[in-house]
């Protein structure tokens, strides 16, 4: 690099785009500032000092960002690095936003985050599952949930209940033990609460009757088989009304009759089902171009006169033997155009298909769940 004096008086100089050989002693009666010799390398003149914003730099940790100190000095600090990426710093203090994704953030305090957050964003332990982004209870055996929330799922008829929102004995939610042609035999258990030890003990019927009724009861009367009826200090026989002991079978010699039958939990038939009268379920009709089952909904009729219509389907795992029947029908009369009807699900698949679509008028498809996915039971049309 050569350097062209600027400014004085000097004999054979060149201008600043040229370069000047000099050799031998040179000696300057005064002081030269830098800023009169020209930089041919980066093509401007010579920086001076007051140009110069740093001049002594503190520290010298490898990549370590510089910060400043006060006059000309800097400081290359120790606990902020920058490398591979990434920045380091002991604490960070933001007074605007952040944006981008938080992913590599520990220790967040719970009370700092702004709105609710994903269950898909969160780590997930045993017993908990994401059902559409929200953290759910994951049924299991005896587990059940529903919008009201978790709870012991009770077997039907079992003498359990829920009283004052207690798990709670209660015998009146149990089967009649003369059901279907049974009753009761030797082998079979009470509970019993023993007076002398304050504890609950069971006991079988065999036992209770031979250490206690059998000393106690009036004698049994009527034919073999008779079931005994109370009358006065004693028992009576009706003779239409048996118990043939070989065959476990309660013989009524006529019918059984009610005006009503109301049921306040489930229902469970172990045998055939016959009925005489009328079957009836829920019937909606709908509309809407996007559609969400509800859980009265039973059979849907999607009108698809106007507007196609997207019926989306509740998570198979929280309707477990459920069935769903769904009819494509449109209010125009005489008219065999109408928009598709759409079935779909989040969860995974219907049957073997991502999503059922139904274009001819009045075909009717129906579903249920196994628990894990819905699948196609019956359909009509296409």
């Amino acid at each position: 690099m050569a350097y062209n004096l600027l400014k004085g008086t000097v004999e054979g100089s060149v201008d600043q785009h040229a370069d000047q050989e000099i050799g031998g002693i040179k000696i300057f009666k005064n002081t030269i500032s830098a800023s009169v010799f020209y930089d041919t390398d980066a093509d401007s003149p010579c920086a001076t000092m007051k140009d110069v914003a740093i001049t002594q730099l503190k520290g010298s940790r490898r990549g370590a960002l510089i910060t400043y100190e006060e006059g000309t000095t800097g400081i290359a600090q120790f606990d902020l690095i920058y490398e591979s990426d990434t920045l380091h710093a002991k604490n960070l203090l933001v007074q605007g936003d952040i944006s981008g994704n938080a992913r590599g953030l520990k220790k967040v305090p719970v009370n700092q985050f702004d709105g609710k957050i994903s269950a898909t964003s969160l780590k997930l332990a045993p017993g908990l599952a994401d059902i559409r982004g929200e953290l759910q209870i994951k049924p299991y055996e005896g587990i059940t949930t529903s919008e009201e929330g978790t709870s012991v799922l009770l077997a039907p008829h079992q003498g359990l209940s829920f009283r004052d929102r207690k798990l709670a004995v209660d015998p009146e939610n149990s089967t009649n033990v003369r059901a279907e042609g049974q009753n009761l035999s030797d082998n079979d258990l009470l509970l019993v609460h023993d007076a002398s030890r304050d504890m609950v003990c069971h006991t079988s019927l065999s036992n209770l009757y031979e250490s206690y009724i059998k000393a106690k009861a009036p004698a049994p009367c009527g034919a073999a088989g008779s079931i005994q009826l109370k009358d006065g200090n004693g028992f009576a026989a009706a003779s239409g009304l048996k118990y043939d002991v070989k065959n476990d079978i309660l013989n009524v010699g006529g019918r059984l009759v009610s005006k009503s039958l109301k049921t306040l939990g489930n229902v469970e038939f172990e045998g055939q089902v016959a009925c005489h009268g009328a079957v009836v379920k829920n019937i909606t009709t709908t509309t809407d171009s996007q559609y969400a089952v509800r859980p009265q909904d039973y059979t849907l009729l999607c009108d698809t006169a106007k507007n196609s219509v997207t019926v989306t389907l509740p998570p198979a795992c929280n309707h477990r033997g459920r069935i769903l029947i769904f009819k494509k029908m449109t209010t125009k009369q005489y008219s065999l155009n109408s928009h598709p009807l759409k079935i779909k699900v989040e969860e995974g698949k219907l049957d073997i298909s991502d999503s059922i679509t139904i274009k001819m008028v009045f075909s009717t498809i129906t579903f249920q769940s196994d628990g894990n996915k819905w699948w196609v039971i019956g359909k009509t049309g296409s």
